[in-house]
């Protein structure tokens, strides 16, 4: 493959180290950075640059997005603009992860005086958007401020469990019975535990 063009990355190199059992070529992109590829992502045409054509690209779409509120420094104007870019943006680097399987923005929010009217600035620095129903877009009722605990306690794949008839994650019936994270786990799995059924 040495010589080999893909793209804009011309394949100049074959590492001696291997990823995944897979060869690992060094390329040269048009724009001068060098950067290591596997050899199934430049067959298969996964990888076309360095990464410079995705940001290229995404720079020029969101250059196209309306700045007459003078806040594109701002925290909130940030979270929309990465909100934007990962629900409709092919080339981001995260749309696989949420345009790419459905996970859109709400019509109106493409503006975003209409966004900043619904959310309001971040109660705190340690505060960011979190989705509630992560299965659903980012859309009215969906959306709010949370902490990284908040947003912890949210995850699809947390165990629920019924301590002193309320509903919580493993981790904070832990805390609630005082015992550790483990033993919870451990109880959990003897069926100590009341499994909460959503």
């Amino acid at each position: 493959m040495i010589g080999q063009r893909f793209g804009k990355l011309m394949v100049v190199n074959l590492l001696e180290e291997r990823r995944h059992r897979q060869k690992v070529y060094i390329c040269r992109c048009d724009c001068g950075n060098h950067s290591e590829v596997l050899g199934a992502n430049l067959r298969k045409g996964n990888s076309t640059s360095c990464g410079c054509s995705r940001k290229i690209t995404c720079t020029t779409w969101c250059s196209t997005l309306q700045l007459r509120h003078g806040e594109t420094k701002s925290k909130l104007w940030k979270t929309w603009k990465g909100i934007v870019e990962r629900t409709t943006c092919q080339t981001s680097s995260n749309y696989s992860r949420y345009g790419g399987r459905g996970i859109g923005i709400y019509p109106d929010w493409m503006q975003y005086e209409n966004f900043a009217a619904y959310m309001g600035q971040p109660p705190s620095p340690l505060h960011s958007i979190d989705r509630i129903d992560n299965t659903r877009g980012y859309e009215p009722n969906n959306v709010r401020w949370a902490t990284m605990k908040e947003q912890a306690a949210n995850r699809h794949n947390n165990i629920r469990v019924v301590v002193n008839q309320q509903v919580m994650i493993l981790a904070d019936a832990a805390r609630t019975l005082n015992i550790s994270k483990s033993t919870a786990s451990r109880w959990f799995t003897q069926g100590k535990l009341k499994v909460h059924h959503a």
